[in-house]
């Protein structure tokens, strides 16, 4: 799963920008955000989807301007079957970060969800501008590919 190496990879560089050198996260006087990370990852690699939103609410009330915050909400709101929650929160990373690679993975894996895959197109185009064939496009890629192998009228 390419999200975890990358939340793995978001939650270590938060914990060396709070002072913790890469070493461990969080522990006794460590930083508040780090540990609610952990906490974070943990929900969702074991899909505690609305465990993971209630800590995801608690981060975005400390920084509402953090677009991983809002790409994390969107993903457990998908995960969950809420695309209702979900598109708005993907819109709102989008709008902090217009180039965050996730965001436009998972709005577009959104998208086929809700059966609009030329919407997700549209992201895999902006993903392809954005880093070429990164990860993010060949998730994405591989996500329409397989839609479309399930859905030829569409």
């Amino acid at each position: 799963m390419r999200w975890m190496i990358s939340f793995t990879l978001f939650v270590t560089s938060l914990a060396w920008a709070a002072g913790g050198g890469g070493g461990s996260m969080g522990g006794a006087g460590g930083n508040g955000n780090v540990s609610a990370t952990q906490k974070l990852k943990q929900q969702l690699d074991t899909r505690q989807w609305d465990a993971a939103l209630a800590t995801l609410e608690t981060l975005r009330a400390k920084d509402r301007n953090n677009a991983d915050w809002w790409n994390w909400t969107g993903y457990a709101e998908r995960k969950r079957g809420n695309l209702d929650a979900a598109f708005p929160a993907y819109r709102q990373a989008l709008k902090l970060n217009p180039a965050h690679l996730g965001a436009h993975e998972y709005l577009g894996e959104a998208y086929l969800q809700n059966s609009q895959p030329a919407e997700a197109e549209q992201e895999l185009a902006t993903l392809q501008k954005l880093c070429g064939n990164c990860d993010e496009y060949r998730d994405l890629a591989e996500a329409l590919a397989d839609y479309r192998s399930k859905n030829p009228a569409q």
